[in-house]
């Protein structure tokens, strides 16, 4: 029991973000639909096809929605849609930092030391992220009870409850899956090679439903069995058998997870590649990579790295090649027309790659940010970073260098995943304006700086809250272009999200104004972060 306590104590700071992050997503869009929808039923019926039809070219990355002229179909497909996403990078980070990230702190070693087996250090960490999923999950679920009450109206709250159980069951899944596979890389790696693994789980199933040949490898996915469950729209049920496939998944793949993390080492990965045998050497490494302080931070991290880097160049030319299948079926709809004003400007093709594809590597590149401030924040509390202060270097320097590392990384990801669509646009005939295209993919710099410069100001302050508070902050900035409209928000509020300042680059160019503040946003979060950090015990 105190080892669960101690696991849920552990990841508390989770629990309370994501939580938070669920009530007001499911929250808002409960309420949202009360203003876009209309209150007569014949509204509604016109507002519920009008989405089915949109939502219908646009499989490729959620679910179709059921009955989305009803506020529980719509808040399935809005809102529990996205909640698997979410759930998913929340499973990955925390069973990452589990597995591996407790064992460099020093955390791992404490439990076995105190008497632990490894099997049940492994139960309660699997049993602790059900717990507080099953938490977030209920906010989720409590969060559309009250925005629903805002409408005038009443839920079933047995079905909100449904709704829970299956988000909770892929989030466990995913957990353990994830939990499985770290055990097989090095604790540096482990998040990039698991984070590979869970979005090819992802697109096997989103893809499935465009690509009629990953139609036989759908069932591979803990993705495609959440999606049987629907219990908030009307006529729609939790399936019990796919929701019990998940348990049964994750209780077999945490079983298999205890059974390698028995057999390995801690520190070391279950199996190791042979490498040539060297004498052991105590002298200091000759290669001039870890000379170059910033150059050491990118070498450093290559793996991740190029894992982002390969990850968003693919998804990039994904994204074109389905382009032109999703656009020519949406120009004879004349119903879309409406949806088609809010970001057509000239070329067709060009402006729905560039509100698609740019908006989602945004996301991407935000996420990216998190994980980089993820690592700064491991330094502080696993010793690392005293011992770079200690050589002496200053600490304002050792601000300045995550910065110009995180920069750089950025600037190697938007480069190669822009070059990755201009050459599929070419020869998917797709006409885009190279300028515009550089533009775009170069202004993912800037916004990514953005949030690292906010993280690294809270990562001086309070680094074990950083991950929670700069992902809400993510999400919060998101959050305020898709909803700012709907509920209409003052325009000083839009334009303080990153997402708002970015603009549409692809079809209109550069807002000057929305990259000058991105820049003093970037340095201004510098400087703070340099003060704060010289005011800061480490480690406290």
């Amino acid at each position: 029991m105190a080892a669960y306590l101690l696991a849920l104590r552990l990841g508390r700071w989770g629990i309370a973000g994501f939580g938070a992050v669920a009530f007001l997503l499911a929250l808002v869009q409960a309420a949202g639909f009360y203003k876009i929808a209309g209150r007569s039923e014949a509204e509604r019926h016109v507002f519920g096809r009008s989405m089915s039809i949109l939502a219908s070219q646009f499989t490729v990355i959620i679910a179709p929605p059921i009955r989305p002229d009803t506020v529980g179909g719509y808040v399935q497909w809005r809102a529990f849609g996205f909640f698997a996403i979410l759930f998913a990078i929340w499973a990955l980070a925390s069973a990452s930092g589990a597995a591996r990230g407790d064992e460099e702190r020093g955390i791992v070693p404490a439990f076995l030391a105190n008497g632990l087996s490894r099997p049940r250090m492994i139960a309660t960490r699997v049993a602790a992220f059900a717990t507080g999923g099953m938490v977030a999950a209920l906010a989720a679920s409590a969060g559309v009870l009250v925005g629903v009450a805002s409408g005038g109206e009443t839920f079933d709250t047995v079905a909100a409850l449904e709704a829970a159980v299956a988000l909770t069951a892929l989030g466990v899944c995913c957990y353990s899956v994830t939990l499985l596979f770290a055990q097989f890389t090095s604790a540096r790696n482990s998040t990039a090679f698991a984070g590979v693994l869970l979005l090819a789980l992802f697109l096997i199933n989103s893809l499935s439903r465009t690509l009629d040949t990953l139609v036989r490898w759908r069932w591979l996915s803990p993705f495609h069995y959440y999606e049987q469950s629907s219990p908030l729209a009307p006529g729609g049920t939790l399936d019990a058998s796919a929701t019990l496939l998940l348990l049964a998944i994750a209780v077999a793949a945490a079983v298999l997870a205890a059974f390698a993390f028995r057999y390995r080492d801690v520190g070391s990965p279950l199996i190791t590649l042979p490498t040539p045998t060297r004498r052991a050497s105590y002298e200091m490494s000759k290669s001039p990579v870890w000379r170059i302080p910033v150059v050491r931070d990118l070498y450093e991290r290559r793996v991740s790295l190029l894992m982002w880097t390969l990850g968003l160049s693919a998804l990039g030319a994904i994204f074109v090649v389905l382009t032109k299948s999703i656009v020519k079926p949406l120009l004879a709809i004349p119903e879309l027309a409406p949806y088609f004003a809010i970001f057509v400007n000239g070329n067709i093709y060009a402006s729905f790659l560039g509100f698609i594809w740019f908006g989602f590597a945004q996301l991407l590149m935000a996420g990216f940010a998190i994980t980089q401030v993820a690592r700064w924040t491991a330094e502080d509390s696993d010793g690392r970073l005293e011992l770079v202060v200690s050589n002496p270097i200053s600490r304002a320097r050792v601000v300045v260098e995550r910065l110009i590392a995180l920069t750089l990384g950025a600037l190697i990801i938007a480069a190669v995943s822009g070059v990755a669509v201009g050459i599929e646009a070419h020869y998917q005939s797709i006409d885009l304006n190279s300028r515009r295209l550089a533009e775009a993919s170069l202004l993912l710099v800037p916004f990514t700086l953005v949030f690292g410069a906010v993280g690294a100001l809270l990562a001086s302050r309070i680094p074990r809250a950083t991950v929670g508070i700069l992902g809400a902050f993510a999400f919060a900035s998101y959050l305020t272009v898709q909803l700012g409209p709907i509920f209409k928000l003052p325009i000083w509020v839009q334009d303080v999200s990153a997402f708002k300042l970015y603009g549409q680059p692809l079809t209109t160019g550069v807002d000057q104004t929305g990259l000058v503040l991105t820049v003093v946003i970037g340095i201004a979060g510098l400087m703070a972060s340099a003060m704060v950090m010289e005011q800061r015990d480490i480690g406290a």
